[in-house]
């Protein structure tokens, strides 16, 4: 038994190594560095954390909450964060600019002052005083500019790190702190405190506030990343503004429980204010004050004279250093003239790569991410609605490159193409009644189905001219003309057909046979610019394994039990006859590829809750486990109130969206061991396992009102009915979901957002 199991490991990791094994999206992980602790101040990077704004850039980011002592600019040079926020555009230490890059400002006025005791009413007063500040504030921001101005320091004060706390200065141990008017004002003016204000503004320091930055490496190594997480974060932003009570709570409940709901309301009252939305779009840097900014220090002699406003922003920044990437002079010369890069691509074809909106999505979509990084001109997708189009495009030149393609004859007499970056097995799907196929050369009579250009095509004319191969448009047409009988099968790889199949031909179509023939995918460059091509091998060079195991994972979701291989047991026991190795190389290739259908038709592909096979096969079980051991199983059929008015005025792509988050919420407060699967459109079928009536109705009226409490994003509240029943003597699987599918009418029929138990 031993060795079995160690075979069957063997074959599960090579098998592993060229497709996938477990599912997980991957993102890139990256660090915002706050400058101060948790508040309204950082409510846009909350939303954009909370709401899966940065999850749908592909990012997973860690919000790191100020520390006492810690210097942010420091860190994000250092490369011990990504990214961090700076009190003003500009970063200046030892009258010298720190080469930062200034990415996005969101507080376009500063709100940040010292707080000093009554008597204290001007900056110079503060000599020999005992000053509050952060590390940062304290060297970089406008405050620091101010004390610097007024030629106070630690030599002559006494400065110290901040406590965070407004009791130091209520106390007297501290003549003056630093604040936002947003924050510790409110408390203060809530005991009464007297004090006064002094406001850098007021002596010639304008700055702004919330500044997101970076350094030069991080920016000119990931560009592309860095684009996604402004943008999401400027989506943050504007969800955040939008809805400041909803930010508020959350801030209250999850990040900064400490701070009261009117504390908290009273800065996000301010904070919109700092944004000066009429003159600003969200996000944008001005330019205008950074200059006026940079001519004051150097009037002042904050700043040496030879110190030049070099560029600071991303865009300038990237724009001023090309990034050769080991690329020589000619084909960095190649890419400055050529000003940007068409590609063409399949447009059903995951999940490799497809077209949707307009937008490249697939495998082969986030290897162009990640190529686009390295270059210095921009990728434009040519959309197409056929892999034939593409290749005529392709022939035409409107498009440079191919982000998929095999190499074949016909194609390189136009095309060049890189070292092939993907490996796929081809195999053949037929209706489920069909026979295993051990050879191709048993079916070539048969009508088989590829799709109209693609490189298989040309490989098995080639290999076998005898056989009739037909052409059709795409996968899906070549599916249903199997499951019609037009055809006898389609040959495609396996992991496109497995998920069409999954998706749209269930139960129907299932893969027959492996071809001994496998498809090698490279990225095809037009063959008269053959600078293209060698700057692409080298581009795909690049890639590191680990990369392209993350890529892999993201896109592919197959769990694979693989069985025993009886002819590598043939090879340690010759005395078995040639009849029974084929006979079980036969059964080891059925297993194989109908149990890989089987795990991929139990999951539904939107939500990923359990489909309706899945549901029926546990309901049986549970119905058996009652009739034999009266062991008690609720059963709750819901239905979203009203979904078609969702789809009807918002768009099918929200009402895709509300659907998963609704599967999101119902997994989330449910047993692990209650089965939640999607019966059909906008109905779910929950399954209670050793549960009665009384406790699933209660898990019924709680799920109504988590609903109720729950905002989904662009629709706002979204109710349900639920039906709720439980297995009783007597009762078939059939009539316990009648029941509950009637008192899931009854529900709707009495006003909808209810519960309903079942009668008899």
């Amino acid at each position: 038994m031993s060795f079995k199991r160690g075979l069957l490991f063997i074959i599960f990791f090579f098998y592993c190594f060229v497709s996938t094994a477990v599912a997980a999206k991957s993102l890139e992980k990256v660090t915002l560095q706050l400058d101060w602790k948790f508040q309204f101040e950082f409510a846009g990077f909350i939303a954009a954390v909370e709401n899966g704004f940065y999850e749908e850039a592909g990012l997973d980011v860690t919000l790191l909450e100020y520390q006492a002592g810690s210097d942010t600019v420091e860190k994000v040079l250092n490369h011990t964060v990504n990214y961090g926020i700076h009190n003003s555009s500009l970063v200046i230490s030892n009258r010298t600019i720190t080469p930062t890059v200034l990415l996005a400002t969101y507080f376009q006025r500063s709100p940040l002052v010292f707080v000093t005791t009554p008597e204290i009413d001007n900056p110079i007063d503060l000599l020999g005083k005992t000053i509050m500040g952060t590390k940062d504030e304290l060297k970089h921001s406008s405050l620091a500019l101010a004390l610097n101005h007024f030629y106070i320091d630690s030599d002559n004060s006494n400065i110290i790190e901040h406590t965070f706390n407004v009791d130091s200065f209520i106390e007297g141990k501290v003549d003056a702190m630093s604040a936002f008017r947003s924050n510790q004002l409110f408390e203060l003016d809530r005991r009464g405190i007297k004090y006064n204000i002094i406001d850098p503004a007021d002596y010639g320091f304008f700055t702004s506030a919330v500044n997101v930055f970076t350094s030069k490496e991080e920016a000119l190594t990931h560009p592309e990343r860095t684009r996604r997480f402004v943008a999401a974060s400027n989506k943050g932003w504007k969800y955040a503004l939008a809805n400041s009570d909803e930010l508020v709570q959350l801030i209250h409940k999850k990040y900064a429980p400490q701070k009261s709901i009117e504390a908290l309301t009273f800065e996000a009252n301010v904070s919109r204010d700092m944004f000066l939305l009429g003159f600003y779009p969200i996000g944008a840097v001005n330019v205008e004050l950074t200059s006026r900014m940079y001519k004051q220090l150097i009037e002042r002699r904050m700043l040496g004279k030879e110190q030049q406003l070099v560029p600071y922003l991303f865009e300038d920044i990237l724009s001023t250093n090309p990034r050769d990437h080991g690329f020589s002079a000619a084909e960095q010369n190649y890419l400055r003239d050529k000003k940007e890069i068409t590609l063409c691509v399949d447009p059903e074809w995951m999940p490799f790569e497809s077209i949707r909106d307009n937008r490249h999505i697939g495998i082969a979509a986030d290897y162009m991410t990640s190529f686009q990084e390295k270059l210095s001109i921009p990728l434009r997708l040519i959309p197409t609605t056929s892999w034939q189009q593409s290749i005529q495009f392709a022939k035409e030149r409107k498009c440079d490159i191919y982000t998929l393609a095999a190499s074949t004859p016909e194609r390189r007499e136009y095309m060049d193409f890189t070292t092939p970056y993907l490996f796929l097995p081809v195999v053949m799907a037929t209706k489920t009644d069909k026979f295993f196929i051990d050879s191709i050369h048993s079916v070539l009579q048969e009508k088989l189905g590829v799709v109209e250009g693609y490189a298989i095509a040309e490989i098995l004319r080639a290999e076998y001219p005898q056989a009739n191969i037909v052409d059709v448009r795409s996968i899906t047409d070549g599916l249903e003309k199997v499951e019609s009988g037009e055809i006898y099968g389609y040959i495609d790889n396996l992991m496109t057909i497995a998920a069409s199949i999954q998706k749209d031909f269930t139960g129907v179509i299932k893969v027959s046979g492996r071809l001994k023939e496998n498809v090698d995918l490279a990225i095809g460059t037009r063959n008269d610019e053959p600078l293209l091509n060698s700057i692409f091998e080298k581009l795909v060079a690049s890639i590191t394994p680990e990369q392209q195991q993350a890529i892999f994972n993201k896109w592919v979701s197959v769990k694979q039990e693989v069985g025993f291989d009886y002819r590598l047991f043939w090879k340690f026991f010759l005395g078995l006859g040639v009849v029974a190795v084929a006979f079980l190389a036969h059964y080891l290739h059925l297993r194989k590829y109908n149990r890989l259908l089987q795990s991929l038709s139990i999951t539904d592909k939107l939500t990923g809750l359990c489909n309706r096979f899945k549901l029926d096969e546990v309901m049986v079980e549970q119905a058996r486990l009652y009739r034999r051991y009266k062991t008690d199983c609720g059963v709750i059929l819901l239905d979203i109130d009203q979904f078609k008015q969702v789809n009807d005025v918002h768009g099918h792509q929200v009402g895709d969206r509300v659907l998963v988050e609704f599967s999101n919420l119902l997994k989330k407060h449910t047993r692990t061991t209650d089965v939640v699967g999607r019966w059909g459109g906008e109905e779910f079928l929950i399954l209670v396992p050793n549960t009665g009536l009384k406790e699933s109705t209660v898990l019924a009226e709680n799920l109504g009102s988590l609903l109720r409490e729950n905002t989904f994003e662009g629709v706002g509240v979204v109710t349900a009915c639920f039906g709720v029943c439980s297995f009783t003597v007597g009762t078939s699987t059939k009539e316990t979901l009648a029941l509950a599918d009637h008192a899931l009418y009854r529900a709707k029929n009495s006003g909808r957002d209810r519960v309903e138990i079942a009668t008899k």
